[in-house]
């Protein structure tokens, strides 16, 4: 007999123990729908979340804000050194090359009017560079330039709410904005960006960025801050590489310290949120991948068990089958290809059970799913490799058979 006649008689098998198949393959089936589903719902949002940071400025992202120092008594020297200042953008790009990119910037509220409508918005002074930190784009106009920045140009850039919400559907490039009473021009809006974490969510993770308005942080200073204020609220970075990361985190942290003299500032730094977001993951990842497994290792059982008793109402067939020939070797061959034939059965309807369900979570929640085929081929693998593991006893022992008890038994 060849591995095509012994997988025939295992389909043969199957059919004509319908009931018993199912017993065989529950465990196999679950176990596998919850391998399938496992990965697809975590693989969904994790793409997810790698598409949402790669539009939003990348992984290489990292910040510094202002933050009380946890010494109670300073000294006057210390006191006024403290908080931000564009000298430090500077010095970090001067000093630290594991940044390729360094924007300075002050966040404060401030009543805007756009002719009749007017209305408090909060205004980002910044540098020109956060349109490429951002991956800003233009829908009209141009964004902040150097130049603006060299000659503090009283313009502004607005996100496209902020552009409807001023100008309703009217171009707003060209036109005078007034901001905390001082008159600027709009230069440009940027596009609108969007992106919902689920299909059906109202929340749009990108919608602060249409919100922004704009100026450049020199002209800020000179038309709203007092003569000689230098402080800023925020140091926006991006590292030259993630292979960059510890070095340039330790490097910042070095040169503000010795710049400022006391730990009066706070590091944000999205590797590390990824990072733990992972570890987080990972633990709903392991729980459910275990129930998987114990689920297959359960239906590895009951297939052994089930083979066992399908061995001792067949043993005179083995026998027989012995007693004309056939070799230990072909016996065990007979019974593990049936027992493949069994869990990959198994295995195929898990999958599709599997796929059912994670497009009905999918549904129900909104959430984004992925199933690649590498996943796909790890659950039948691994109904696979149950089958041969827990297949192989009862292979075993038909292959041991001694054909004259196997004709005697009853």
């Amino acid at each position: 007999m060849n591995l095509l006649q012994f997988a025939r008689e295992g389909f043969v098998e199957i059919r004509e123990h319908a009931g018993r198949t199912l017993l065989q393959t529950l465990g196999v089936i679950l176990g596998v729908a919850s391998v399938v589903a496992t990965l697809g719902l975590t693989s969904g949002q994790d793409a997810a979340r790698q598409e949402y940071y790669r539009e939003s400025g990348g992984t290489r992202l990292m910040g510094v804000y202002n933050r009380t120092p946890s010494e109670l008594t300073l000294s006057a020297r210390q006191r006024s050194r403290m908080g931000l200042k564009l000298a430090d953008a500077e010095a970090i790009r001067e000093t630290l090359p594991g940044f390729d990119l360094v924007v300075a910037e002050i966040s404060r509220s401030h009543r805007v009017r756009a002719g009749r409508t007017e209305m408090r918005c909060r205004i980002s002074a910044i540098e020109p560079e956060f349109q490429r930190m951002r991956k800003l784009e233009m829908a009209s106009g141009r964004y902040l330039s150097a130049r603006d920045m060299e000659t503090a140009a009283a313009v502004v850039v607005l996100g496209s709410t902020r552009a409807r919400q001023l100008f309703g559907t009217a171009d707003p490039v060209g036109k005078p904005l007034t901001i905390g009473g001082v008159t600027y021009t709009v230069i440009g809006v940027t596009k609108e960006k969007v992106f919902h974490f689920n299909t059906r969510s109202k929340y749009n993770a990108h919608g602060w960025m249409n919100r922004l308005i704009t100026v450049p942080v020199t002209t800020y200073k000179k038309r709203h801050l007092p003569a000689g204020e230098e402080r800023i609220d925020e140091l926006n970075l991006r590292l030259a590489s993630l292979d960059a990361h510890t070095e340039a985190r330790q490097g910042l942290e070095r040169l503000l310290l010795a710049r400022h003299g006391v730990q009066d500032f706070g590091i944000w730094d999205r590797r590390e949120s990824i990072e733990q977001g992972n570890r987080e993951g990972q633990i709903y990842n392991i729980t459910f991948l275990a129930c998987g497994i114990i689920s297959l290792l359960v239906g590895g059982i009951v297939i052994t068990n089930i083979m066992l008793a399908s061995f001792t109402t067949r043993m005179r067939d083995v026998g027989v089958r012995k007693a004309l020939g056939a070799t230990g070797w072909q016996v065990f061959v007979q019974f593990l290809v049936e027992a493949l034939v069994v869990t990959v059965f198994g295995g195929a309807i898990g999958l599709g059970v599997g796929i059912g369900f994670t497009w009905t979570i999918s549904k129900l929640l909104y959430v984004k799913i992925l199933l690649t085929p590498a996943m796909i081929a790890a659950a039948v693998g691994a109904a696979t490799v149950v089958g041969l593991v827990f297949g192989l006893y009862p292979a075993v022992r038909a292959s041991r058979l001694d054909p004259v008890v196997a004709l005697r038994y009853e």
